[in-house]
C-alpha cells in the first residue's frame, strides 16, 4: 500500500517549511548533491578547492588563531592553492581545538549561532561551533546519504539512539518543540542504552507497534536488538532498512542484523563535531565520503613528520569542514582511524572517495606486559566466532595494564568458555594479568554510546 502521508510530506509539507515558510537552502543543497555525486572526481575536487579557498580566506582575515598559525608556518591563503596544499597547514588536535575554542571563532559573519558539545566519552568534552550556513549542509548532507539507504523524511522510522536527557536535560519548551517535530516526522525515538531483555522486550513491541519502514541504531545497540530478536524468536515483520550509526559496524554484528531485520544493512560514520563523514550506498563497496562538505585526509605520522596514508593503510582520521566559517575546523584530528578504499567508480557508479573500514579510536589501542601496542580488533575477531555464546563483551585496561574482560552470555553460552578465552587473550597479550566477568549486561556510555575497548590513561 502506497504511504500516502509520507508522499505527501516529501512532496508538500516538508519543502513548504523548509524552503518556504522558513526560507532554508536545505533542500537547495540536497538537490545539488543528488546531482554532483555523479560528477567525476576530478569535478568534485574542483568543487573542494573552490569551497576550501573561501574557507581558508575566511579563516585567516577573521579568526585569531589561524591568522597565527598561517603566520607561524610562513602562510598566506594564496598558497593553499589546492586539497593537495593543505599539509602546509598544521594539523588541529582535539586538546588544541579544545584551548583555542575562542580563538578559532569567527569574528565576523558568517558568525556562530550553534554551539554544541561532544558526549566525552573518550576523553574531555570538547566544545564546538558553527554558524547556520554551515547547518543547512549538515542536514543536506545527513538527508543525502541517509537516502542512500532508503530514508525519506516522513518516512515512519525508529532510532534506537542515545536519550539526550541521559546527557543533559532540554528545558520543557524544547522538549514539546521536539515531540511536535517527531510526531510530523513519524520519527519514533527509544533509548538504547538499557541492552537488559525486559528493554529488549519492548523495543520490539514498538517495532510491531509502528511498524517502520527504517530503523537508526547506535551500532552496538543494533546489534544487541537483533541477537535478541533471534534469541526469543519474536521476528514477525518484513525488512526494514537498517542505519548504523554512532560506532563502527563490525561483520558480526552486520550479519546479526541481517538476520533480524533484512538485507538492508547500511553503515554511517561521521562525528558530532562534523556531522556525516562517509555512508554506505546499496552496492556496499565502502563509505562515500561526503567530499562536496569535507576534506578527509587519512594521515600517517611518523615522528614529528606526517604523510598521506596509503591505500590499504590504517591513516588518522583528518578533517576539514569546508562550510563551517563561524568556528572553523581545518585539519582537525577527530581521534578515529581508518582505512581508505582503492580509487575507482563504486559498483553504484558514484565516485566519490570511499573508506573502506573505520578502525576506531587510537585509543582503543592495548599494551602488552612490555608496552607493545596491540589492536583492539583482536576481541572482536575472537568474539565473532563465539557470537552464538557471548551476546556482547567489554574490555577495560587498567592503568597497571591488567585487563577486566566482561561477558555477557549468550544462549549457548557454558563455563567452560571462559578459560578457553582467558588462555587466548593471555597468548596474545603475554605479560598481561586478565580477570573474567561474566555479567547481565554492559552499561552504556553517556548518550547510551557503548565502547568495547576501553583504555584507562
Amino acid at each position: 500500500m502506497n504511504d500516502l502521508y509520507g508522499v505527501l510530506f516529501q512532496k508538500v509539507l516538508y519543502p513548504s517549511w523548509e524552503s518556504g515558510f522558513r526560507r532554508r537552502p536545505t533542500l537547495e543543497h540536497l538537490e545539488e548533491l543528488e546531482r554532483s555525486e555523479w560528477r567525476s572526481l576530478d569535478e568534485l575536487k574542483a568543487f573542494q578547492t573552490r569551497e576550501l579557498r573561501k574557507l581558508i580566506e575566511h579563516a585567516y582575515n577573521h579568526s585569531p588563531h589561524y591568522r597565527r598559525t598561517f603566520a607561524e608556518r610562513g602562510v598566506v591563503p594564496s598558497d593553499i592553492g589546492t586539497v593537495d596544499d593543505l599539509p602546509k597547514l598544521p594539523l588541529l588536535s582535539r586538546e588544541l581545538a579544545r584551548d583555542c575554542f575562542e580563538e578559532r571563532t569567527s569574528s565576523a559573519e558568517p558568525l556562530p549561532k550553534i554551539r554544541k558539545m561532544t558526549s566525552g566519552t573518550s576523553g574531555r568534552p570538547l566544545d564546538f561551533a558553527y554558524d547556520l550556513g554551515s547547518e543547512y549542509w549538515r542536514q543536506a548532507t545527513k538527508l543525502r546519504g541517509y537516502g542512500w539507504a532508503g530514508y525519506r523524511p516522513g518516512d515512519c522510522s525508529l532510532h534506537f539512539w542515545g536519550s539526550i536527557a541521559a546527557v543533559q536535560k532540554p528545558a520543557l519548551k524544547k522538549r514539546i518543540k521536539c515531540a511536535l517535530d517527531h510526531m510530523v516526522r513519524r520519527e519514533h525515538y527509544v533509548d538504547c542504552s538499557d541492552h537488559s531483555a525486559a528493554a529488549l522486550d519492548k523495543v520490539i513491541q514498538r517495532i510491531r507497534a509502528v511498524r517502520p519502514k527504517v530503523m537508526v541504531c547506535y551500532a552496538q545497540a543494533g546489534a544487541a536488538l537483533a541477537r535478541h530478536v533471534l534469541e526469543t524468536k519474536r521476528r514477525d515483520w518484513g525488512d526494514i532498512n537498517i542505519i548504523s550509526a554512532a560506532e563502527r559496524l563490525f561483520p558480526v554484528d552486520r550479519e546479526v542484523m541481517i538476520k533480524a531485520f533484512g538485507p538492508n544493512v547500511f553503515e554511517t560514520y561521521g562525528s558530532r563535531e562534523v556531522m556525516l563523514i562517509a555512508a554506505e550506498c546499496s552496492a556496499h563497496q565502502g563509505l562515500h565520503m561526503s567530499m562536496e562538505n569535507l576534506v578527509v585526509e587519512l594521515v600517517v605520522r611518523e615522528g614529528d613528520k606526517e604523510r598521506p596514508a596509503t591505500v590499504g593503510e590504517l591513516g588518522e582520521v583528518v578533517v576539514t569542514d569546508l562550510h563551517n566559517y563561524g568556528g572553523p575546523f581545518i585539519r582537525y584530528v577527530n581521534g578515529d582511524l581508518a582505512v581508505a578504499a582503492a580509487p575507482g567508480r563504486c559498483g553504484c557508479g558514484r565516485e566519490l572517495s570511499r573508506l573502506e573500514t573505520i578502525e576506531g579510536r587510537q585509543t582503543d589501542t592495548l599494551r602488552d606486559g612490555q608496552g607493545r601496542p596491540i589492536g583492539g580488533m583482536f576481541f572482536i575477531v575472537v568474539f565473532s566466532v563465539l557470537a552464538d555464546k557471548v551476546r556482547g563483551f567489554q574490555v577495560v585496561q587498567r592503568k597497571d595494564r591488567s585487563i577486566d574482560l566482561k561477558l555477557v552470555p549468550g544462549a549457548q553460552f557454558d563455563d567452560s568458555l571462559l578459560q578457553m578465552v582467558k588462555r587466548n587473550c593471555e597468548k596474545a597479550i603475554p605479560g598481561v594479568d586478565v580477570r573474567m566477568h561474566v555479567v547481565p549486561e554492559i552499561p552504556a556510555g553517556p548518550g547510551g554510546k557503548s565502547r568495547v575497548v576501553v583504555v584507562e590513561n
